[in-house]
């Protein structure tokens, strides 16, 4: 079976892994340059056919927000996919509020508010949960427009929601947005199910022949880390989205906007270049953030405003992407909870991982910073209330800012300043004066998107946690990440894929010789016991390429925590014939 584009390496960052900062960044902006470039001949962001349906699905919302109180609008996914649904929600849902019009988007996520900060996987591998979640959503609405998110064409939550849309055709509209093509949907059996997502999508584009359905699946190319979707395919679903809220908002007034697709995507490549025109100062902090991890220091974003919300997604995404504790990199926001705007509001007592308020950092964090660590305040514009003992305390600061004046007035604290002036005029030339009043907000977050995913991304790859441009150190916590396992332990091993799988299972349960109970479990058994362990990906590569047995690499691991390292010492090893 083919490799999904969304799963394959991307050969501009095949030797990241020893790159340096500054190289990191410029590696980056190669990959995300593909977003609006295209990836070789497939249909990409700028053809024909995906303007055609972008415009198509914003009819769909502008006759939703012509009558909000009976219309709805659902952006729904897992991980990185639902986090970007619940900021496309809330800021639209803001936009109605002020013009003292009903609130009409609602996001759904794979186990509720919780994994907008932390990792839920079980729930995104279960349709049912999420039929359950949409049906509930839907309840009392005459018109619903659903837009089901998953880059690789492959989450079984969002797979549940649009077969329950294909059976409710009277009442919603599916939408599959996506970065593979149809045919590279993952068509692999989801459990306690009788369809694979594969069917599910196919059954989607039958609906789009009729008019009764869409799929906006442009190819972006492969991510930087290999299967990191939140990065290059994050980027390209905050911009689809809001190319088609912002095509059917700018529509009420004028129809003839519906037809200015691509102008004003063209915004968010002329956007994208002058954040990477930075690139030197990005490069800096991004060594700063790697020298953090690598003295085992810890990195804090303080936001404000929705920029800082973007800053709280980006720390969120860590634990799950690079197998990062959930201390590594932590987000904290001006206004906590009340800001945040999520549907479950302060959820706080679930732990301190859910304490997000800048008081929280002042009181548990700040006390106890060491020169290891480095904090970073994401800043749009206007004066910021920051605790004195910050600039007193011996920690690393960082700035991603907006605002030219602010950053004269207190450039001096900082150890590394990013400042970035959005390009106004070339934003008002493409796409007019409107895009530039109305929505200045969603290109600051789309620029501070771009530096986040750059300052920990090249932090973790500083750290060791790639191995060429594959993300080796993943957490096999759920369906996707158990078979991403398999594919990374092919790719290195030469193994078949049972032999592959073989070694994963004997590294999940820490044996060479795995009883025939846990043989014959399912895979979701599999993913709950190996969701809490540390290294099992590792561990099972090293036994596959040097076949060491499971405790002697689990010992090699334990003297060379840094697992590029750790593998080319056992790869020369091998080759060498050493023993």
């Amino acid at each position: 079976m083919a490799t999904p584009i969304t799963e394959e390496a991307n050969p501009i960052t095949r030797n990241i892994d020893v790159a340096s900062s500054a190289e990191i960044v410029s590696l980056l902006q190669k990959c995300d340059s593909e977003i609006f470039n295209g990836w070789q001949d497939y249909q990409g962001l700028y053809h024909p056919e995906t303007l055609k349906t972008i415009e198509c699905i914003s009819q769909e919302v502008t006759s939703i927000l012509q009558a909000p109180d009976s219309g709805l609008i659902v952006l729904s996914g897992c991980g990185t996919s639902g986090r970007l649904a619940f900021v496309t929600a809330r800021t639209f849902n803001r936009k109605q509020e002020k013009a003292g019009k009903h609130p009409c988007f609602k996001y759904l996520i794979a186990g509720h508010d919780k994994a907008l900060f932390t990792s839920q996987e079980a729930p995104e591998d279960d349709p049912a949960v999420g039929i359950q979640m949409l049906r509930e959503a839907c309840m009392g609405k005459t018109k619903v427009l659903y837009i089901g998110i998953t880059c690789g064409l492959s989450a079984p939550y969002v797979a549940g929601q649009l077969h329950y849309c294909m059976q409710n055709p009277d009442v919603i509209t599916p939408v599959l947005l996506g970065f593979n093509p149809v045919n590279l949907a993952r068509n692999i059996e989801i459990e306690h199910w009788n369809r694979t997502f594969l069917q599910v999508a196919e059954q989607v584009q039958e609906m789009s022949k009729k008019g009764k359905g869409f799929i906006l699946n442009p190819v972006v190319g492969p991510e930087p880390i290999t299967g990191s979707s939140r990065m290059k395919s994050g980027s390209a679903t905050k911009i689809l989205l809001e190319a088609i809220l912002v095509s059917a908002y700018n529509s009420l007034l004028d129809p003839a906007e519906l037809r200015n697709t691509q102008a004003y995507l063209e915004t968010y490549r002329i956007t994208c270049d002058h954040v990477y025109s930075e690139s030197e100062a990005v490069s800096r902090l991004v060594q700063l953030a790697g020298n953090s991890l690598n003295n085992g220091g810890s990195i804090h974003y303080l936001g404000w405003d929705s920029i800082g919300v973007m800053a709280l997604i980006d720390a969120s995404e860590c634990p799950p992407t690079y197998g990062a504790s959930l201390d590594d990199i932590r987000g904290f926001i001006e206004g906590g909870y009340s800001l945040l705007s999520n549907t479950e509001g302060d959820i706080q007592n679930l732990g301190k991982h859910f304490k997000i308020s800048m008081q929280t950092f002042e009181s548990d964090i700040l006390p106890h910073l060491t020169e290891s660590d480095l904090v970073i305040l994401c800043h749009s514009e206007g004066p910021v209330s920051v605790s004195s003992e910050l600039w007193s305390s011996k920690c690393k600061k960082g700035i991603i800012t907006f605002d030219a004046d602010f950053r004269k007035h207190v450039n001096d604290r900082f150890d590394q300043t990013v400042f970035l002036k959005l390009p106004a005029d070339d934003i008002k030339a493409r796409a007019g004066e409107r895009a530039w009043e109305h929505w200045q907000p969603l290109y600051k977050e789309i620029a501070t998107k771009w530096v986040c995913n750059a300052v920990t991304t090249g932090a973790h790859v500083l750290k060791g946690k790639v191995f060429q441009n594959i993300m080796v150190d993943l957490k096999v916590s759920n369906n996707k990440l158990f078979h991403r396992a398999i594919g990374i332990i092919q790719r290195f091993s030469s193994l078949t894929k049972e032999d592959a799988t073989a070694v994963l299972l004997r590294s999940i349960y820490q044996t060479d010789v795995p009883t025939s109970t846990q043989l014959s479990s399912s895979i979701s058994s599999h993913i709950e016991r190996a969701t809490a362990m540390q290294k099992v990906v590792p561990c099972a590569l090293l036994s596959a390429i040097t076949k060491c047995s499971i405790p002697d690499a689990l010992e090699l691991i334990d003297k060379q925590p840094v697992i590029r390292t750790a593998i080319s010492d056992c790869i020369r090893k091998v080759d060498e014939g050493v023993p």
